[in-house]
């Protein structure tokens, strides 16, 4: 059985985590790779571990790992081998599997699996993981080759909001350019320049509003971002593979106990998390929204409504990076700024 390699304590074994070294993994798949042995390469990276170790400490963020290792080893039984990586970011060898379908049940029946996490703080706190995943020989036949393509649908998921996996398809994922932490920075200056020049560009702003709601939806990969007052939703923008289309409309009353005073902002990963008693939340679980951001439109003591956006397709819900919430920030102030100057309402901007 593949997993007796586990079972006693060796130098091929992290002392962390329990599962093999990186030069191991890398040792086993080379061998796989010359005996022209078919398997998928997981590369696994746990979301925002950075945070976890920042607001919790060293100590716990390596019980995290260990927790994840142990979780790991459970989820892969006697199908293959897993190992960590580097960091928070731990790869699997799935053997004798290169099918996509054969993947995809693979990987949904394992994840799909109540409290993969055992520890259930770590399950009251979210901690979620992402997956990129490519096969041999069907998608690359040599190590540098099927790594690259692991990354690129890592990279996809990160992108799509972290905690799912990507399966690598070349008609989808063969474009992917994998950014540097440079071209991050860049990104990040481009979004917020493009945000206030759409918005300020010209003296019809309902034109400039569209145009960044429709940008900012199709670059986020948001399945639903809209303006949102208790008369109403304006100048929505759905994801071409979302489905919803009726999202329901909560009002000031329902969300400003939400609002976090300090940023204008309520944000959550997943609707499906212990909030305690908050029936909004409850509610947009059961209508089928996964996870949420509202940004408050407010300057000078007006207000005039959020920017909302809403995850519908992923039930595991999204995982909201800084940059996502950093910009519709942004783009909710300086839009705050323009309608007041002209007089102006969320309405105006659906005509």
């Amino acid at each position: 059985m593949v997993n007796e390699i586990y079972e006693e304590k060796n130098d091929k074994l992290d002392e962390l985590t329990g599962v093999l070294k990186r030069e191991y993994v890398i040792e086993y798949m080379s061998k796989l790779i010359g005996s022209n042995k078919k398997f998928a390469l997981m590369i696994m990276d746990l979301d925002n571990f950075k945070y976890i170790n920042d607001g919790y400490g060293h100590l716990f963020g390596d019980h995290v790992l260990a927790q994840f290792g142990e979780a790991l080893k459970e989820l892969m039984e006697d199908h293959g081998i897993i190992g960590r990586y580097g960091g928070d970011e731990f790869i699997g060898i799935w053997e004798d599997c290169e099918d996509y379908d054969d993947v995809w049940q693979n990987l949904h029946t394992a994840l799909g699996t109540p409290n993969m996490l055992a520890d259930k703080k770590l399950i009251e706190m979210g901690i979620t993981v992402t997956i990129g995943c490519s096969r041999f020989p069907k998608d690359a036949t040599d190590m540098d080759g099927i790594f690259e393509l692991a990354d690129k649908a890592l990279y996809r998921g990160k992108m799509k909001g972290r905690n799912c996996f990507i399966i690598y398809l070349p008609e989808k994922h063969a474009s992917i350019n994998l950014k540097t932490e440079r071209d991050k920075i860049v990104s990040s200056m481009y979004l917020h320049s493009k945000v206030f020049n759409a918005l300020t560009k010209s003296k019809k702003i309902k034109n400039g509003v569209k145009e960044t709601i429709n940008f900012l939806g199709n670059y986020f990969m948001i399945d639903h971002l809209c303006l949102t007052d208790d008369d109403g939703l304006y100048c929505e923008y759905f994801h071409p593979l979302c489905k919803k289309r009726d999202f329901k409309l909560y009002k000031k009353e329902e969300i400003g106990g939400l609002i976090n005073t300090s940023l204008n902002m309520f944000c959550l990963n997943s609707t499906a998390q212990d909030v305690g008693d908050k029936k909004v939340v409850k509610d947009m679980l059961e209508n089928g929204i996964y996870s949420v951001i509202y940004c408050e439109v407010a300057v000078y003591g007006k207000f005039f409504g959020y920017i909302r956006a809403d995850v519908a397709e992923n039930p595991r819900g999204r995982v909201w990076q800084n940059l996502d919430m950093d910009v519709l920030l942004n783009f909710a102030h300086v839009l705050a700024i323009e309608l007041y100057y002209q007089h102006m309402d969320l309405a105006d901007l659906d005509d």
